[in-house]
């Protein structure tokens, strides 16, 4: 590669490193050590009325509900929760889209090291997997230009068993790259593409060794492309206390301990607005103005009101850093109202944010009850008139999730048990009445997703019962992700139901019932 240019800011790189590392050098605590909220000047009455806020409005039906957060100010860890039967504190969750922020990390390590130049072009970089007669858009489309997600291209991946690489660059290019903002995670497959060619690594290995290792990550794992490449924009998994210390290492403008992992230079440029964003409203003309989709985009990052800006990822994977207020908030979650999620911190948790340390009150300590108390409820009802619903078998139409029948089983040895038939064949987990029993089932016989899909092995908790009006209600949570099965069955046997993961999917009774 010839006349590779610094990315910006690296002239500032060096002295701008020195610095930072002095910095650390000089601090006295360490990351992520426990302390109580006021002492970091937050009030417990703020944090218990945000916790109140979100179950109150995401009911843990048809809004999902937020499955764990951390909350980190002044570097330490103030609180931190997970809701019953979920224990994202610990376990890897799946996060959607909030692992784009990642992959942009290992792109940014690139640039530190100066083995990319954000101006490069994608045909230089994969000059075999181009079509025969590359368009002129495509020729122009550079690094940056994925990074912002500018790419001018009409439509996504199938996602079927081909080259991603070569699906990607076969695509009609209609519009100038870096002269309009759409979101595609196409881009970030091809960055995580980019990674793995230019280091000879798999991402999360290279990951692992530039940042995990460095800032207390050991979870992570990744789903795959065909062809064995990290998905990038999507397939990432990790425990909520990880995305807690990635949104901190960032605040801290790459620096962790006395080393510095990542250059401010990066740290700033990967944060900051290059394009203007928005689902509805690209054109917003003022910062301020409309959602938190329409604040910008940086490098796979999204600018936030407050001054803050965020990884995020569908169904509520979020981590929120606020420069202003020294604070990362991460949350995993299953729900279909982002903005409402943010909007309840805005709401919930600045208003107790203060500059100064504050009185321990009783406030804490009922904080601390709750926390150690979060649970979802098992679904409502008694057991009467179960035996109803035993043995029969209903299907459903064709599905996006490939859900084909619903079987209830009274197994004397384990309880209540459901069959579920899915694409890796007929599926059997236990359920609870009046508490979640857990379990474990095969999704899918691919061994790569496809954006949103499902495979492999996925840990259950599930809770049924029978209401006042004799309908049987059922609900599976796939403990590891934002997803759940929502199942009723009315006393005259028509099932109906969802699957509510990125996208809903509706289980509609097929006329064979």
């Amino acid at each position: 590669m010839k006349n590779r240019r610094p990315f910006e800011g690296s002239r500032f790189c060096g002295t701008a490193v020195m610095f930072c590392c002095a910095l650390a050098a000089l601090s006295a605590a360490a990351e992520m050590e426990y302390a109580t909220p006021e002492s970091q000047g937050v009030d417990s009455q703020a944090i218990l009325n945000w916790i109140d806020a979100c179950e109150k409005t995401f009911d843990g039906v048809k809004e999902g509900n937020v499955h764990g957060f951390v909350i980190v100010r002044h570097g330490k860890t103030i609180a931190e929760g997970s809701w019953k039967p979920f224990d994202t504190l610990n376990e890897p969750h799946m996060l959607y889209s909030h692992s784009k922020s990642f992959t942009s990390s290992a792109v940014g390590f690139l640039a530190d090291d100066g083995k990319i130049d954000l101006d490069e072009r994608i045909v230089d970089i994969f000059p075999d997997e181009l079509p025969a007669n590359p368009s002129d858009n495509l020729r122009q489309l550079r690094v940056r230009d994925l990074l912002t997600m500018n790419v001018g291209k009409k439509d996504h991946l199938l996602r079927d068993g081909g080259d991603w690489v070569r699906e990607f660059l076969s695509k009609d290019f209609g519009k100038k790259p870096g002269t309009g903002f759409r979101y595609d995670s196409d881009a970030t497959y091809m960055l995580s593409a980019i990674v793995e060619k230019r280091t000879g690594k798999k991402l999360m290995d290279f990951l692992k060794e530039r940042m995990f290792g460095k800032i207390g990550i050991s979870s992570a794992w990744s789903t795959t492309s065909p062809q064995g490449i990290a998905c990038g924009g999507w397939g990432m998994n990790m425990t909520t206390r990880e995305l807690a210390r990635f949104g901190q290492l960032y605040l801290q403008q790459g620096r962790w301990g006395g080393e510095c992992v990542l250059s401010p230079s990066w740290v700033a440029l990967a944060t900051t607005r290059h394009t203007w964003s928005g689902w509805s409203n690209v054109g917003v003309k003022a910062l301020g103005e409309g959602s938190d989709w329409e604040q910008g985009y940086g490098f796979q990052f999204w600018r936030c009101h407050h001054g803050a800006y965020r990884a995020d990822g569908a169904a509520g994977q979020l981590t929120v850093v606020l420069p202003e207020c020294d604070m990362v908030v991460s949350v995993n979650a299953g729900l279909n109202n982002m903005q409402a999620e943010l909007s309840l911190i805005w709401d919930h948790l600045l208003p107790g944010v203060k500059d100064a340390p504050l009185a321990e009150g009783v406030a804490g300590e009922r904080l601390r009850v709750r926390l150690a108390n979060l649970a979802i409820a098992p679904v409502a009802g008694t057991d009467k008139g179960l035996d109803a619903f035993l043995g029969h078998h209903r299907r459903f139409k064709q599905n996006g999730r490939g859900i084909r029948s619903f079987q209830l089983f009274n197994h004397t040895a384990d309880g209540i048990m459901c069959q579920i038939e899915l694409p890796a064949g007929n599926q059997r987990l236990p359920v609870g009445i009046g508490e979640w029993k857990q379990g474990e089932i095969g999704f899918d016989v691919e061994n790569y997703e496809g954006l949103g899909l499902y495979i492999g092995r996925q840990r259950t908790a599930a809770s049924c019962a029978v209401d006042e009006k004799g309908v049987f209600h059922l609900r599976i949570f796939f403990t590891n992700t934002p997803g759940h099965i929502n199942l009723e069955i009315t006393p005259d046997g028509r099932a109906t139901g969802d699957f509510f993961a990125m996208n809903g999917t509706k289980l509609v009774p097929d006329a064979e019932n």
